[in-house]
């Protein structure tokens, strides 16, 4: 029914200004035939007779500016809360009578996994010409998946008659979390000192050589033995070196009532930019350093930019989860970052579950009413640029009233804290 209703209201020829116009004709129709007014029938038949002309012309031009190949260009990435991506629309061969004018409208609603949290909406009228391309900047802010739709018509420039352009084009476009202006705060284990100190002394190490093999790392070609011949090779040392530059990470999104709220949504977009600005600095540092990254019982594997570019748009579509029964299977020991929120009610124990596991705890809550004006809570802000084009679901709103305080706990064994303040309609920084 809704699918029909959105059909109807797609291909009507009539804008909001046009069907009140066209009722006025006809009823000025109908008191002239009544009133056998001349006057009346010129005016109703003329006006008419002009809307259903102007509707002809609509339809002509729809038909073959959908027959031209119509370009979306979406290709760059689209950060929460950050710029607009700068996104845009172009119609090459298509050419227009002079008072007729292409709008488009692009909707979508952006969802976390199923959870929908807001929805987007943007539109504007332009005259196609070759090379031209229409701005269409993407501002989100929220992380998740936003599923778009654009949708193309021809309307004249009086804003009465319209025939829409071919189908709405759908598009899923991910939305990556926001980079914050933060230290990351590190160590690096202590096998992994000794593995340097080890590859230090390479000159007294026995190492084996293979032929190289496409995806070998550059430094570890040995040039001296692969000057002798026409082939490369590689060296292989009998201890793997790769164990001491697999960084692990384990992000939970647990909690006891998964409905979305400011709280537990200001708690979630922190979380994953804290996430993401703690591997894009690690792998700054160190280029040669890999992620095994958990989050909730999904593991990921992240070794170059294009693993951390798809991890995280699927961290992005991420919400929260009731806690599940058994854990992942992390490493035995060494050491653990582990992300998680106030949210979570089994941080806590997690250490117990694993005692040879040294864990770096990084929590983030929401601030209790006497930490609401001190210097360490952060404001985070729901809707920063709100222009009329977002709108937060309704269950994001309804979950305004629910009581929270359970997210403002203290968490014991804390490395970094994050303590938020979810605000709405109001800017906020991004960063503690």
């Amino acid at each position: 029914m809704k699918r029909a209703l959105i059909t109807v209201y797609r291909r009507f020829p009539l804008t909001i200004l046009g069907f009140p116009a066209a009722i006025g004709l006809f009823r000025v129709l109908g008191s002239a035939f009544a009133a056998s007014n001349a006057y009346a029938y010129f005016f109703s038949l003329t006006g008419l007779s002009l809307l259903g002309f102007l509707m002809l012309l609509a339809f002509l031009q729809a038909r073959k500016i959908g027959e031209d190949e119509i370009v979306w260009h979406s290709r760059h990435r689209v950060f929460a809360g950050k710029e607009p991506a700068p996104h845009g629309l172009e119609l090459n061969r298509s050419r227009l009578l002079p008072f007729f004018r292409v709008r488009f409208r692009l909707t979508g609603t952006l969802k976390a996994e199923t959870r929908v949290l807001g929805y987007h909406s943007q539109s504007g009228r332009f005259k196609p010409s070759e090379g031209f391309v229409v701005p269409l900047p993407l501002g989100i802010p929220h992380c998740g998946s936003f599923h778009a739709e654009l949708a193309l018509s021809v309307e004249d420039i009086f804003g009465l008659t319209r025939c829409c352009i071919g189908t709405p084009v759908s598009r899923l476009i991910p939305v990556l979390p926001g980079i914050l202006h933060r230290p990351v705060r590190y160590r690096i284990a202590e096998r992994g000192s000794e593995e340097k100190s080890r590859v230090k002394e390479s000159e007294v190490e026995r190492y084996y050589m293979r032929e190289y093999v496409p995806g070998d790392r550059f430094r570890d070609i040995n040039w001296k033995a692969s000057g002798r011949g026409d082939k490369l090779f590689t060296r292989i040392s009998p201890v793997a070196q790769d164990e001491s530059t697999t960084v692990t990470l384990w992000a939970r999104f647990h909690t006891g009532d998964c409905r979305p709220s400011p709280a537990l949504l200001a708690m979630a977009e922190y979380q994953k930019s804290w996430i993401v600005t703690f591997l894009l600095r690690i792998k700054e540092e160190h280029p040669d350093f890999m992620f095994q990254v958990f989050i909730n019982q999904d593991e990921y594997l992240l070794e170059n930019d294009e693993d951390l570019e798809s991890f995280a748009a699927a961290l992005g579509s991420r919400w929260f989860t009731t806690t599940p029964a058994e854990p992942p299977p992390l490493p035995r020991e060494g050491r653990v970052y582990l992300f998680s929120s106030s949210a979570d009610e089994s941080p806590e124990h997690i250490r117990q579950l694993f005692p040879r596991v040294e864990f770096s705890l990084h929590l983030s809550r929401i601030a209790r009413r006497d930490e609401r004006n001190g210097e360490k809570a952060v404001g985070i802000s729901l809707y920063p640029d709100y222009r009329g084009e977002d709108l937060p679901s309704p269950a994001l709103l309804l979950g305004m009233f629910r009581q929270q305080t359970r997210f403002s706990r203290r968490v014991p064994g804390i490395d970094e804290e994050a303590v938020l303040i979810p605000l709405i309609g109001s800017s906020g920084e991004g960063k503690s």
